[in-house]
């Protein structure tokens, strides 16, 4: 029986996040701390969305709060935007090839590309949105230290 596009993918996962890690490190200076296993479950969620194995509502909430987490910590979004888009990018290519693999070109193919590309904007577009949040929330509590300071 062949496998799920899903578990065709989750049996490879280790070695697509590995490459994730790899082009961010290579594309984005300041994402070269990133680890493979730091960003493990945040590829298999995204997969896991591209694929339609799992709501992209609740992947969603991951990179929402993943955008927060930034911002607190003080990435820049454009830096920020741009590893998630080398990210996506990976798992895109990597989506296109193991479906063409299961599905040659059929409506099958089509249908998860559709879903590929629709969570990959999703995606990225909530971890933006938490950061901004975040942002916006940390300049608010900083406002009244800096007026009383003056």
């Amino acid at each position: 029986m062949q496998p799920t596009l899903d578990q065709f993918l989750a049996d490879r996962l280790d070695e697509i996040t590995a490459e994730v890690a790899g082009e961010i490190a290579e594309r984005v200076p300041a994402y070269t701390h990133l680890r493979a296993r730091e960003i493990l479950a945040l590829v298999r969620d995204a997969l896991a969305a591209y694929t339609g194995a799992r709501e992209t509502g609740t992947v969603l909430d991951v990179f929402r709060a993943l955008g927060a987490s930034e911002a607190r910590a003080g990435q820049d979004v454009r830096h920020f935007e741009s590893a998630l888009r080398t990210g996506a990018r990976v798992l895109i290519r990597r989506t296109a090839g193991a479906a063409a693999r299961l599905y040659p070109p059929t409506a099958e193919y089509v249908t998860v590309m559709e879903h590929a590309f629709s969570a990959e904007g999703r995606i990225v577009q909530a971890a933006v949105e938490g950061h901004r949040r975040a942002g916006r929330r940390a300049g608010t509590r900083r406002l009244p230290t800096l007026v009383s300071e003056n």
